[in-house]
């Protein structure tokens, strides 16, 4: 599967919703993916995606801005954004709906910079045990058990 298949798929599912409408400010399409609220579910679920489909590990990566935060992954000086779009005027909107690249060039297309600064996030990243232990996902609450369920 795809990423942005498996994202529409399995963030929706983490977060206990039915319908992809809230990754895509409500118009449903792949052009359209932002991601508003989601980055948390988002990005673990890409951390799982990048080292099982390309061996990429990353890091999640926290910013705080007063009562507003924003995580996203990093490998090293390359950072990589699924729902960098919530932050962005659609008009200034990269192709992609998932950003890799440097934080500055990022940064040079919005005014909230939430992502140069960022720290680690104590979030686990687990989606790969999660993924194939039915066990350990039950343990761990009920969404992770219905993930666990959806792609089995």
């Amino acid at each position: 599967m795809s990423l942005y298949p498996f994202l529409c798929r399995s963030v929706p599912v983490l977060l206990g919703r039915t319908s992809t409408a809230f990754l895509h400010n409500g118009n449903i399409e792949k052009e359209n993916f932002e991601g508003r609220l989601a980055c948390g579910a988002t990005c673990y679920m890409l951390h799982y995606y990048l080292e099982k489909h390309f061996d990429i590990t990353t890091q999640m990566m926290l910013k705080k801005r007063g009562n507003l935060d924003h995580c996203f992954l990093s490998h090293g000086d390359v950072i990589f954004d699924p729902t960098y779009r919530q932050f962005i005027p659609r008009v200034k909107w990269f192709p992609s709906f998932l950003y890799v690249g440097n934080a500055q060039r990022l940064e040079e297309h919005c005014e909230m910079h939430f992502w140069s600064g960022a720290s680690v996030s104590p979030e686990l990243m687990d989606a790969g045990q999660v993924m194939v232990d039915r066990e350990y996902a039950v343990n761990k609450g009920l969404f992770f058990k219905k993930l666990y369920d959806t792609f089995h």
